[in-house]
């Protein structure tokens, strides 16, 4: 495909102003948005004034029958991720959606199937694989300046205000809590980094005032390879004395992320007496990201965060709800296997 990749925008809340921003800095040789929708539509307008959008509706059936749209970018609450996405590979459009992939492990299938029926790209928003510093820790892993991975620690700490009425409030269309909606991405990430997840165990906290589920928990996690890994998150932080934490152990050195990327490592002399900061070069995640995901769509090859991917992802967080509700260690890839039984 020489021409740009023309984007029908669905959903024009918080998260689409990074996705629009992004289109617009990798400029419209690559790709475009064409299409803007949301059923506030003064949202869709909003949008379509900041990206040159001609076509605004709130009907996300419009978006997904124009002729003129290549691919569709879905930005809508968790629990609509299945039903558009599954119309879109059906009309031939290529998929970026939002994490999760959906709510149930059954829809997040449904989608995967879809695109592959259909032959189009599914990719999953995990930007955090497109930070600066996550590229660099995944670099160093490949590389083996940290040995075998065997202890890592990821947190995720925010003040997030969910106002009374608002779709993430419910857990169902949520999917869960503050696990699934945001943990997901530290899920994600340790995947990247060691490997698949063999066993979770999870312990949550609830506060009804601000939302039906959870809004801060703890899981733990035993990966194929025998190593192991905790992420905390709080969405109720009073102070947060930083954002994302990154402490990852392997045999040979370790890395960190407070105030920059740290490491040391035995295998190489100038990392081997304390820590040492790198320098790694500022990049702007969600650029990086919608750029891989065009080139998907020009080169047809799979994204990094593809469907499939994303789907394992979301079954280390559904896991740890099943690890809630039993107060047993639980399975990802049996919970995975049951769902797909289930839709056979």
């Amino acid at each position: 495909m020489s021409q740009p990749v023309r984007i029908g925008l669905i959903g024009c809340g918080g998260i689409s102003r990074h996705h629009a921003q992004a289109v617009l800095s990798l400029g419209d040789e690559q790709v475009l948005i064409v299409a803007t929708c949301d059923v506030d539509l003064s949202l869709a307008r909003a949008r379509a004034e900041q990206t040159g959008a001609e076509f605004v509706t709130t009907d996300w059936r419009e978006v997904v029958e124009h002729s003129q749209v290549d691919a569709v970018d879905i930005c809508l609450p968790h629990d609509l991720h299945a039903e558009v996405a599954i119309a879109a590979a059906e009309a031939g459009k290529h998929i970026f959606v939002e994490k999760p992939i959906a709510t149930t492990l059954e829809d997040g299938w449904r989608m995967v199937h879809a695109a592959r029926r259909a032959d189009v790209r599914l990719m999953v928003a995990f930007v955090e694989r497109f930070e600066a510093e996550n590229q660099r820790t995944k670099q160093l892993l490949d590389e083996g300046w940290l040995g075998v991975p065997v202890l890592a620690q990821v947190d995720h700490l925010q003040d997030v205000f969910i106002p009374p009425g608002h779709w993430a409030r419910d857990r169902e269309r949520l999917g869960g809590g503050a696990i699934a909606s945001a943990g997901c991405h530290r899920i994600d990430l340790l995947r990247w980094f060691i490997g698949e997840v063999e066993w979770v165990s999870a312990e949550t906290y609830y506060n009804p005032e601000r939302m039906q589920g959870e809004i801060a928990g703890v899981v733990n996690m035993q990966f194929t390879t025998g190593a192991l890994a905790t992420l905390s998150i709080s969405w109720m932080s009073p102070y947060r004395a930083f954002y994302r934490k990154l402490w990852l152990e392997g045999t040979e050195g370790c890395v960190h992320n407070w105030n920059g990327l740290h490491i040391f490592s035995r295998r190489r002399p100038e990392w081997s007496e304390g820590f040492v900061r790198l320098d790694v070069e500022a990049i702007d995640p969600f650029a990086a990201e919608m750029r891989h995901f065009v080139e998907c769509v020009r080169e047809g090859k799979q994204p990094l965060t593809n469907g499939e991917d994303a789907l394992r992802s979301q079954a280390v967080a559904i896991a740890s709800y099943e690890s809630e509700r039993t107060g047993c260690r639980v399975r990802p890839a049996h919970l995975l296997s049951q769902a797909l039984e289930g839709l056979e």
